[in-house]
């Protein structure tokens, strides 16, 4: 007979990892989306720079392609390829196969619509009629199942889970776009922007959804320093980093009070630091914004570590 104890474990794992799989297909569909658009306009000689900034932002090792649309239709379609499309969706899928009874019908029903869409996906004609349609079918899908999750779904220990998997894949992939684009030129809040250099900033904003609701804070005067400190700092954006760590402290601590886990533990405390170091902290403060965005990432990591110590991989005596 299987212990009830490890039955949740694993249900815990399958909702963190359906949740991260599908915001890892949304973020890429989104970079993909906003590479091709923006491709027409970008001058021959700097192609080469996009593509590689393209595939780091991903988190993938560059390789010169002088077939850009090969790499691109394997980042979107290639089942087998770790960081595409298909692949994350087809893994989201499972999980949530895996964990059918913990999660509304409505959710299964949006989700499995989805991956039949990419997996059925008819690659010459999207590809040479309209990749942008396609993109956006795969950034609306996961909105609607996140939208369908916080309506139909009880929020309870399963929910919290769902949120720390979006939230924790949504700040990695900002830290690796910051990391690509920013980590190595001087931070100033006064530029002096070529066109095409304009155009590259408006297509990082565009890449986390961020362009307008950065407009409505700083107005069209596009300055890198203005748009590190809205990615980083801003408290009402939900793709800035300091909204993603208070969301993801605000759920580690109903979990907290849902399972009597101490607060007192060394994942609390490693994230009540870094929400309160996000809420204090100021573009003023960083001298080396590479420096900085590897120290947040590490500990994003561990935060990634110790929930899964703490709520999956638990020993049998802590639970008793």
């Amino acid at each position: 007979m299987t212990d009830p104890t490890t039955m949740l474990s694993r249900v815990a794992d399958s909702l963190y990892w359906m949740s991260r799989y599908l915001e890892r297909a949304e973020s890429t569909a989104r970079l993909l989306d906003v590479y091709m658009h923006t491709m027409p306009d970008v001058p021959e000689v700097f192609e080469q720079a996009r593509l590689r900034r393209l595939q780091e932002s991903l988190s993938l090792t560059p390789v010169d392609s002088a077939e850009s649309d090969r790499l691109l239709q394997s980042l979107t379609f290639d089942a087998n390829h770790p960081t595409s499309i298909n692949h994350s969706i087809t893994v989201s899928r499972e999980n949530a196969r895996q964990v059918r009874e913990q999660i509304s019908s409505e959710m299964w029903t949006q989700l499995n619509k989805l991956y039949l869409d990419v997996r059925y996906a008819k690659v010459d004609g999207i590809w040479y009629e309209s990749p942008h349609d396609f993109y956006m079918k795969v950034k609306e899908g996961s909105h609607l199942f996140a939208g369908i999750c916080d309506a139909t779904m009880n929020h309870n220990q399963g929910w919290h889970f769902i949120q720390l998997g979006r939230c924790i894949e949504r700040v990695f992939g900002l830290l690796q776009l910051l990391s690509v684009h920013f980590a190595d030129i001087p931070l100033t809040t006064h530029d002096d922007l070529t066109t095409d250099q304009y155009f590259e900033l408006v297509s990082i904003l565009k890449s986390v959804t961020a362009f307008e609701a950065y407009c409505k804070v700083y107005n069209a005067n596009l300055q890198t320093g203005w748009i590190i400190e809205f990615l980083l700092f801003n408290r009402e954006f939900p793709r800035s980093l300091r909204f993603g760590i208070e969301m993801i402290q605000s759920s580690l601590t109903t979990l907290s009070d849902i399972t009597g886990r101490s607060k007192n533990s060394r994942l609390y405390r490693l994230s009540g630091r870094l929400q309160s170091v996000l809420r204090y902290d100021e573009m003023a403060d960083i001298s080396d914004l590479r420096g900085y965005l590897n120290s947040v990432k590490a500990q994003i990591a561990q935060i990634h570590d110790l929930l899964h110590d703490t709520y999956i991989t638990y020993a049998i005596e802590t639970a008793i």
